[in-house]
């Protein structure tokens, strides 16, 4: 194998994979991880596939031949996931915009009149063992608010199918947009910066429909990210706090050991975006993000799994990143997203996605 094969190999997979979250969904990228690893074992060292050749009993052509036949296979599959991708984005920005658009008149009242406007956006789905807990605990917010600073929120129900609309309809008919089909968490959090817009609201916080975030903690958020000027205050289990008898227990308890174990790789993958972006709780999906945070999300929001990419992405366009410490409840009714071999995939997922949009930022691209 001569130095040069060697070096246009790695330079066509670096390509390839600095595509995933641009052109490619890196929701793939395990399955393309393989096939990569597959293709440069039968570069490198073919004899290792005579046995199971001679098993299925098939005659081999010239290398180059099969080479060619091979690439070519290849770039086809790039060029469908990639048109693939295109079609799905363009279904996502139709389902948010016109859900968005549904958010009722009353709703948009709440935040009616003079004084910073904050808008809770809710992604939802089959949460109807949450939510009787929930709605209540977001109108106590609602009620809270003064002249100074107005609160409202807005449930994004992503397409659920157990008895989420029909709880929505009763206990919160006035704060809630429905999907017409699963898009996912990115797609819910487009649909609530676009009502954040329309509004007008100052800031946006994301915050989990399952009870986990404590939704009493809001406030404290949003009047950090105003005294501070940060674009992005996440709401984190792991950063330092006060030494207090059970704080680590605490943390620890509202996660996973495996999902623990992606979050640290995650950060670790981050710390290539700088100083800004090095967080200790890439995933927390508790969070306030300012109006420019917003903007520049509404024009480059990640596939899928958003959180850690859109801590990057900031980080890239020079925004203010920091972390405020909150305690976190474990999760009691419904399903995590995140569980068993969905965690793997979400690692894969995230750190193929970050490090692709660290070597097109480094060409400029």
């Amino acid at each position: 194998m001569s130095l040069l094969v060697i070096l246009l190999t790695a330079g066509f997979f670096t390509l390839l994979f600095s595509q995933f979250g641009h052109r490619l969904p890196a929701r793939n990228s395990l399955i393309w991880w393989l096939v990569a690893l597959f293709l440069f074992v039968a570069v490198v060292t073919p004899d290792w596939f005579r046995p199971v050749i001679r098993i299925l009993g098939i005659e081999l052509v010239s290398n180059f031949v099969l080479g060619g036949m091979m690439l070519f296979l290849f770039f086809q599959m790039v060029e469908q996931q990639a048109e693939n991708r295109r079609f799905s984005r363009q279904i996502v920005e139709l389902t948010t915009s016109f859900a968005a658009r549904q958010f009722p008149a009353e709703g948009a009242q709440r935040l009616a009149g003079e004084g910073h406007k904050v808008l809770v956006m809710l992604p939802c789905f089959n949460e109807a063992g949450s939510l009787p807990h929930l709605l209540p605990r977001m109108e106590a917010l609602v009620a809270q608010g003064t002249d100074a600073e107005r609160f409202a929120y807005c449930v994004v129900d992503d397409g659920s199918l157990d008895d989420t609309p029909r709880l929505l309809a009763t206990l919160a008919p006035h704060a809630h947009v429905t999907h017409s089909a699963n898009v996912g968490v990115a797609g819910a959090l487009l649909t609530g910066f676009k009502v954040a817009r329309a509004l007008g609201a100052d800031y946006v916080v994301q915050c989990d429909s399952d009870g986990q975030h404590p939704v009493e903690e809001i406030p404290r958020l949003v009047a950090r990210a105003r005294q501070s000027g940060a674009d992005l205050v996440i709401g984190s289990r792991f950063v330092a706090a006060p030494p207090t008898d059970g704080a680590a227990t605490d943390a620890l308890r509202s996660t996973t050991r495996l999902r623990r174990t992606g979050g640290m790789l995650v950060t670790l993958v981050l710390g290539l975006f700088g100083r800004a972006a090095r967080v200790s709780d890439p995933t927390s999906g508790f969070r306030v993000y300012s109006q420019r945070a917003v903007r520049e999300l509404l024009r480059t929001m990640p596939d899928e799994y958003p959180e850690p990419e859109s801590i990057a992405l900031l980080a890239l366009r020079g925004l203010r990143i920091e972390e405020a410490r909150v305690e976190m409840t474990p999760r009691t009714q419904g399903v995590s997203s995140l569980s068993g071999l969905k965690s793997i995939r979400f690692m894969v997922k995230v750190t193929t996605a970050l490090l692709g949009l660290r070597v097109r930022s480094l060409a400029g691209g």
